[in-house]
Formats: C-alpha cells, sequence, structure tokens
C-alpha cells in the first residue's frame, strides 16, 4: 500500500515544491480523499509570492500547503464516518473546527475557537495534493449532474454567495460588480439569478467582459477605456445603484464605489486589499444611510452555492479559462505574466 503522495508546500516567497509527502490517514471521523480538481485562487498566488497581508500579519505560517477550491472522490473512510463511504463525489467547507469544544457539540462549527482555514490561514493542508483528509462534518456529497470542475468552483460561489446575504434583489435594481476575477463573475451570476433588472459588470480587460455577458452581466463598462462612476450614473438617471458588489480588491474602485451608491444602498466588500485605505469617503455613506459588509465564506454557504449551481440554467464553464495538470502547476505560479491577461480561473486537473 502506498503511503506516500505528491504535494506542492510554499516554504517562503517564490519558493514552492512538489514533493513526496505523508498521505494522510482515515482515523476517527476523518476521510481521505482523492483530489480531481483545485481551482487557484488570488490567495493562493499571494501567498507564493509572499505579499499576502496574512503572511505578514502571522496568520499564515510556512511552510504551507496551499489550496481550499476542491473537488474529488473519497477514497477511504475511518472508523465513526456514517456518511460517505468510497467511490463518492465530494467537496468541502474552506475551514475545518476543533470537533470537540462546546461550540462545536452545537454544530455551531464557525465560531469554533480552535478554527484552521484550508490552505491559508492557521493551515489545514490544502488540495494542491493528490489526497486530502476532511473531517466528516465538513464534507458535501457532490450531485451528479455537476462536475469535478463545478465542485471544484462551489468554494469560490461560496464567498460570492456571502457578499448576497440579507440581501432583496428586484427587476427595478441595478447591482454593480467590480472586477472581472472568478470571483466577481459569480457575483454577476448570482445577481442575476437573484432577480436584478440590471447587472453592470466593472473591468480592466474585454476578453473578460465579454465572458461576463455569457454568465448574467447586461452591461460591461471597462474603466480603462471610460469613467465608470459618470457611466453608471449615466446609465441611471443620476440616481446611481441599490447593490455593489466590489471584487476587485482595487482602491480606486471602492472609491468608486462609495460614488455611484445610491441612499439606503449596499457594498458589500468580497476582496482583499493588502493594505489600509485612507480618505474614504464615510461621511456621504452615512449621510446616505448606506451600509458596508464584508464577505467571506461562512458555514453553510457551500451547501447554498451548490443548489444555485444546480438551479441556475446559466452555467459557469465560460470562467474556467485554463486547465493544467498537477504536475504542471508551478508553471501557473512562476510565470504568472503568461496567464494574467486570459485567466479567470485556472483548474489544476489530478485526472
Amino acid at each position: 500500500m502506498n503511503t506516500t503522495m505528491k504535494a506542492l508546500t510554499v516554504y517562503g516567497p517564490c519558493d514552492a515544491r512538489i514533493e513526496d509527502v505523508p498521505k494522510p490517514e482515515a482515523t476517527g471521523d476523518m476521510v481521505v480523499i482523492k483530489v480531481k480538481r483545485t481551482g487557484v485562487c488570488a490567495t493562493d498566488t499571494s501567498i507564493y509570492s509572499g505579499e499576502s497581508s496574512f503572511i505578514r500579519n502571522g496568520d499564515i505560517t510556512l511552510p504551507c500547503r496551499i489550496g481550499h477550491e476542491w473537488s474529488g472522490v473519497v477514497e477511504e473512510v475511518g472508523p465513526e464516518v456514517t456518511k460517505f463511504r468510497p467511490g463518492d463525489r465530494v467537496y468541502s467547507e474552506s475551514f475545518v473546527s476543533c470537533g470537540k469544544c462546546e461550540t462545536c457539540l452545537k454544530g455551531d462549527y464557525i465560531n469554533c475557537p480552535t478554527v484552521w482555514s484550508v490552505g491559508t490561514v492557521h493551515c489545514w493542508p490544502g488540495s494542491y495534493a493528490e489526497y486530502m483528509q476532511v473531517p466528516e462534518r465538513h464534507l458535501y456529497h457532490l450531485p451528479d449532474e455537476l462536475s469535478f470542475d463545478d465542485g471544484a468552483m462551489i468554494e469560490p460561489a461560496a464567498v460570492a454567495y456571502d457578499a448576497f446575504r440579507g440581501v432583496t434583489l428586484t427587476k427595478d435594481d441595478v447591482a454593480v460588480i467590480y472586477g472581472t476575477g472568478a470571483i466577481g463573475m459569480i457575483s454577476a451570476w448570482f445577481a442575476k439569478f437573484y432577480g436584478a433588472g440590471r447587472v453592470i459588470m466593472v473591468g480592466r480587460n474585454d476578453n473578460k467582459l465579454a465572458v461576463a455577458l455569457k454568465i448574467g452581466a447586461d452591461i460591461v463598462i471597462n474603466n480603462k477605456k471610460e469613467d465608470a462612476v459618470a457611466k453608471v450614473k449615466e446609465l441611471t438617471d443620476g440616481k446611481g445603484v441599490s447593490f455593489i458588489v466590489e471584487t476587485s480588491g482595487s482602491e480606486q474602485a471602492l472609491h468608486d464605489s462609495a460614488k455611484m451608491i445610491k441612499k439606503h444602498g449596499r457594498i458589500s466588500i468580497v476582496s482583499f486589499y493588502e493594505k489600509d485605505i485612507s480618505s474614504f469617503a464615510i461621511d456621504a455613506l452615512v449621510l446616505g444611510c448606506n451600509s458596508i459588509v464584508g464577505a467571506a465564506n461562512c458555514y453553510g454557504n457551500a451547501a447554498e452555492a451548490r443548489e444555485v449551481m444546480r438551479k441556475n440554467p446559466i452555467k459557469l464553464n465560460p470562467i474556467i479559462t485554463h486547465h493544467v495538470r498537477f504536475e504542471d502547476c508551478l508553471d501557473v505560479f512562476e510565470n504568472n505574466e503568461k496567464y494574467s491577461n486570459t485567466k479567470i480561473k485556472v483548474m489544476i486537473d489530478f485526472d
């Protein structure tokens, strides 16, 4: 029986290695999964480059086995596992709780005082590996009608879903999405699915903006070519918009959002800026009774995102721009400029 596997570990800035490591074991309530797909996230690239703010503040320590967008097939189950068996197609939450504290025993896993994030903060070994170990409580079945690519997209969809928590959209609402990465694209997809009358995507790359039109955007604005605030005001007869999702991590996008949101509107921020933001027009937002909400992945989001993925007739396949074999995946990090102009979501294949 093979007791080792290949896995990618980041040891320092621009120092990542694929090497032989011990294969995880199916003990207790643990499930060992053979990874099929892993999506490349901007957080992965910032950990690789050393530019992540979480490395600077100590929340991420190196070495770190990155990867948190994944899907796979159950290889082996521990003796306490009851809901899964070998051969099941699965995906998981992006965090792991201790499972033993009072909070966990109540099923309130996200508020566990000891939480590991898969492949990132307080790292639970991530999905750039041939096999993963995940507790049963954080694992979900992947429906047969969803592909392994779909399964690996559930995690970013779960992050984008958080931007819409508590939001009601109608045909009278105009939603603006900033950023043409995967989270931005999925946010446009959600906005249309949840009923926004018009969805406006703002980005800097015409090829990516064209993809946005395939998955939910009604109008696209290239803010390298025109003033996004002026254009949005023109499109809304000067009224502004009721809902904005900022996914780009651009300081300018955040400032623009404050200028185009109308009274009682909401700005959901689903991005990391890697720095503190100054000179923000907070008084105008206070006067407008606006809300700014940070959005990340919470417990239960993965299941909700999966259900929308099942129900939405518009599929997310167009945002997967590259497939790269696991043995070649270092190229994505070492030669990022080769991919940057065209990539939206790079998918790492283990098949």
